[in-house]
């Protein structure tokens, strides 16, 4: 009875394992200690691309190419003799219709009862696994290549719950060499420990711009481990890796662009110095054109006057044709008086220096209506503006150069000037009801009248801006910061 039991549970085992043997998604091998294949599940078949008549009796070494038959079949040899069967390994082969495949191999090493040696192999197909390893190693090398040999230092930070900046877990060589620091030093710093103080706000304010927004770019100062400090510009992108944050910065060393910047802000500041002194020179030369005109010439004209009234009432009244001529000498010299009065105005208005700014716009709109005929609303504050004769003169000349330009090109019949200060600024504002400036005019370089008044605003550091509505008109605003000077009443 017992003998029964045995036998049967010898079968139950034997059917059990025949049918692990050859459901099994692993090929599945049994080899003498001579290679021989003794046995293969359908796995296995399927795998190497034989069938299993083809397979038993045959070296194991049969479904590699020729060149790798013998050497397979010899080192498994070596292997059984020398008792060294590699038990987990990983191997590429080219099978016999030239595939190229990676094989992970299981071997158990197994002695029969009558001294013979067999192993099992359970065999799997890695191939798809191993490619996309062995790409991961090579994008992995590429992106390191790329990594060191970028012209900028280039920063991986991790951020961490309860970190405010994270921690360094990349730098690049440039990184290393630009700031001092091994790169062992740096995975041992937080990222603020390289930001001088002076730029440790705007550093925490655009990482957290960078955390909302996901990419930033701004401009801070690194401080090198010498204490050196560099102005660099930051490019910081954030992205999850293994389902952590992580900010990958590069950092492009911008000493020579900030160089080059002071260097062309400290000529523009020159160029500007020097059109103002060019305008100081050329308001003094007319103030004293006007004056010489108005007091040389003026007064010539008056003595002339005078003298041929006089020689005009000695004269008897019989002589009624030469009384008649010297009246339109006279006349002419009234003419040619106010002609020069006109004059002295235009380059120098009289009420401008001695009564101020407020009075000087009023009387030069209400020249302009006089001469062009069109209607002027104008808006002033109700207490004089006490700013320096400097700003005065520009405001002045842009005020006489905008209307100017109303008259000449823009067909309006309608002017609007605004002029006010407010928050330490003077502001003007022209606006027509014209045919509108076009953006080509305002660019034309041949627009020397915008181009002058645009200067005479930026000798004093404000704004201009003229922009024009096809068919709606024009408008010119300009800003003047008063600079400390204080607007009170006098």
């Amino acid at each position: 009875m017992n003998e029964y039991i045995l036998k049967e549970d010898l079968q139950n085992i034997d059917l059990i394992f025949g049918q692990l043997w050859e459901s099994s998604v692993d090929g599945m091998r049994l080899i003498d200690e001579e290679g021989n294949i003794l046995l293969v599940n359908d796995a296995f078949c399927k795998m190497v691309g034989f069938t299993r008549e083809q397979l038993l009796g045959q070296p194991f070494s049969i479904v590699y190419s020729e060149p790798e038959q013998n050497q397979a079949l010899e080192s498994f040899r070596n292997d059984i003799r020398n008792n060294k069967l590699k038990t987990l390994f990983e191997r590429e082969n080219t099978l016999w219709n030239k595939r190229k495949a990676w094989f992970e191999f299981s071997n158990s090493f197994l002695e029969l009862p009558d001294g013979k040696k067999i192993t099992l192999s359970i065999i799997k197909d890695i191939t798809e696994r191993k490619q996309s390893e062995i790409k991961l190693i090579e994008s992995e090398q590429k992106f390191r290549i790329m990594f060191n040999s970028a012209n900028d230092a280039v920063f991986v930070t991790q951020l961490e719950s309860g970190k405010t900046y994270g921690d360094f877990i990349e730098v690049n060589e440039i990184a290393c060499k630009r700031l001092g620091y091994t790169k062992e030093e740096f995975l041992q710093l937080s990222p603020s420990a390289i930001v001088h103080p002076k730029s440790i706000d705007d550093f925490n304010h655009y990482t957290e711009l960078l955390l909302k927004e996901g990419h930033v770019i701004y401009e801070i100062l690194h401080r090198a481990k010498d204490k050196k400090i560099i102005p660099v510009e930051i490019n910081s992108h954030l992205f999850h890796y293994k389902d952590k944050l992580v900010v990958l910065s590069i950092a492009r060393d911008i000493t020579e662009r900030k160089l080059a910047e002071e260097k062309l802000k400290r000529n523009a500041k020159l160029l500007r110095e020097l059109a103002a002194h060019l305008q100081s020179v050329r308001e003094e030369e007319r103030a004293l054109i006007a004056r010489e005109i108005h007091d040389e010439f003026g007064q010539t004209l008056t003595v002339l006057k005078i003298k041929l009234t006089l020689i005009n009432k000695k004269i008897p009244e019989d002589l009624f044709s030469l009384k008649s001529q010297l009246d339109e000498v006279i006349k002419m010299i009234d003419d040619s008086v106010e002609t020069v009065q006109k004059i002295s105005s235009k380059l120098r208005p009289d009420i401008l220096d001695e009564l101020g700014l407020i009075p000087a716009i009023e009387w030069q709109v209400t020249e302009f209506e006089k001469v062009s005929g069109i209607k002027c609303t104008l808006i002033l504050p109700n207490q004089e503006i006490f700013i320096d004769k400097e700003r005065q003169t520009a405001i002045f000349r842009i005020l006489q150069e905008a209307l100017t330009n109303v008259a000449r090109h823009s067909g309006a019949d309608k002017v609007q000037i605004n002029f006010f200060n407010h928050l330490s600024k003077i502001i003007l504002e022209v606006k027509d009801n014209g045919k509108g400036i076009s953006s080509e005019q305002i660019k034309d370089v041949k627009s020397l009248g915008i181009h002058g008044m645009e200067e005479r605003v930026l000798i004093f550091g404000g704004s201009f801006l003229i922009e024009g509505f096809s068919g709606k008109g024009t408008t010119l605003k300009i800003e003047i910061p008063v600079e400390g000077w204080e607007n009170e009443k006098r």
